[in-house]
């Protein structure tokens, strides 16, 4: 995909390049004719709105069938998953926000009926993948082919796809729906287009680009991951390793492991194993000028085979107070980036009782479902698991995120 947007962007250049040039050349004809009109202003207009096109989304009008068909698969999921949304808790914010255990109740439900059906948080397998497979598969070798899913979301959306395929050309239809104050499925968002660009990896993402992205802040990516993860890689991955990701500290950014501890800015990844700790995060009001002492070594070496000794060390706690310094992560303190998501690929146990679990980061925005590749080691102890080291691939990674310890700001 990448190779295809740099071909557009050199297509571009070589438009406006010979825009530029024909101009030129009809300006020197117009003029030796005597007074034959100069048209070469409009024409580098012309070529210059043909040039914006690849940015706008190519629209196709809906038949009315295809508008029934969707409300009626729009409605039909709504009545099926409204017990479970009406009993769920939904947060105290305005907007609603769903806890992840809802959605995938409701994506099973609805897997149910045999109905392919996903989450929007990458956090769950997509269920009755198979079908949508197969049609991708065939797609990506020019066959014809069609298929269909549902994607259900913890802001209490629900998304609707229809994709069509011919020569490799492939046309979406989507419906965007919520629940309104009747309880009843409304559809906010009706359209069919065909997608700029594709493709179905190796790994089983679906990758799709509606219209060529001008920057980061306007992408036009879409990912969905249609072939399952193994479920231990999906069990570690979701409570060790996406809970800390990349955000705010450096767990998985440098090589480090039993020896070389302090490595680890251990005062940037309290909050992060705080809340895969204690289920919550943390009260950040309540400790603006520190961790006490034993409140952070208690999550610190819940998580790491750490002595207080180093603890100390590593993480500058201060005597005289009794505190271990902390800042929360911020505008000010932080390296502006995007960031991939981890998602760990494969899980092999050693010999030793340990395991090393295969981590790639997949980056939403540049339409890459492996940009970065590093490998963690963990071990079970007392019911849970401890992170014993990390390794970063640097020659097979596209692009490791910038990072910078919080304090140094």
């Amino acid at each position: 995909m990448k190779k295809r947007i740099m071909q557009a962007i050199l297509m571009l250049a070589c438009l406006i390049t010979l825009a530029g040039c024909t101009s030129a050349e009809k300006g020197r004809d117009s003029s030796g004719a005597g007074g034959q009109a100069d048209n070469s202003e409009d024409d580098s207009q012309s070529q210059t709105q043909d040039a914006d096109d690849i940015y706008q989304t190519d629209y196709i009008d809906l038949e009315e069938d295809e508008k029934q068909k969707i409300n009626e698969r729009m409605s039909d999921l709504g009545s099926l998953c409204k017990d479970i949304y009406v009993n769920a808790d939904k947060g105290d914010a305005s907007n609603v926000v769903l806890e992840e255990a809802v959605v995938h109740e409701m994506a099973e439900t609805a897997a149910s009926r045999g109905w392919t059906v996903t989450c929007g948080s990458y956090d769950y397998n997509m269920l009755n993948y198979e079908a949508l497979h197969q049609a991708l598969s065939a797609a990506a070798e020019g066959e014809e082919a069609a298929a269909e899913f549902y994607e259900i979301t913890t802001s209490g959306y629900f998304r609707y796809f229809k994709l069509s395929a011919k020569d490799q050309e492939l046309t979406v239809a989507y419906a965007n729906a919520s629940y309104n104050d009747d309880l009843e499925m409304q559809i906010r968002q009706l359209e069919k287009f065909r997608v700029y660009d594709w493709e179905y990896t190796e790994k089983g993402w679906l990758v799709w680009e509606k219209a060529l992205s001008k920057n980061q802040e306007m992408d036009m990516h879409s990912f969905f991951r249609v072939l399952p993860l193994d479920e231990k890689c999906r069990e570690l991955g979701n409570e060790y390793i996406l809970s800390v990701s990349y955000f705010g500290n450096n767990l998985f950014l440098t090589d480090w492991d039993a020896d070389s501890m302090d490595q680890i800015e251990f005062n940037d990844l309290y909050e992060f194993l705080y809340e895969i700790k204690y289920g919550e995060k943390l009260n950040e009001e309540t400790v603006q000028n520190g961790i006490p002492k034993e409140q952070f070594e208690d999550v610190i070496q819940t998580f790491f085979d750490i002595s207080t000794e180093d603890l100390e060390a590593y993480a500058r706690y201060d005597a005289e107070v009794g505190l271990y310094p902390w800042e929360p992560a911020g505008p000010r303190n932080r390296v502006p980036q995007p960031l991939p998501f981890p998602e760990v690929v494969k899980c092999v146990e050693n010999a030793d009782g340990t395991w090393n679990l295969h981590v790639e980061g997949v980056m939403v925005i540049e339409g890459d479902d492996c940009t970065f590749q590093h490998t963690v080691t963990m071990k079970e102890r007392d019911g849970g698991w401890i992170y014993l080291g990390n390794a970063v691939d640097k020659e097979g990674s596209d692009s490791i995120p910038a990072y910078k310890p919080r304090r140094e700001f």
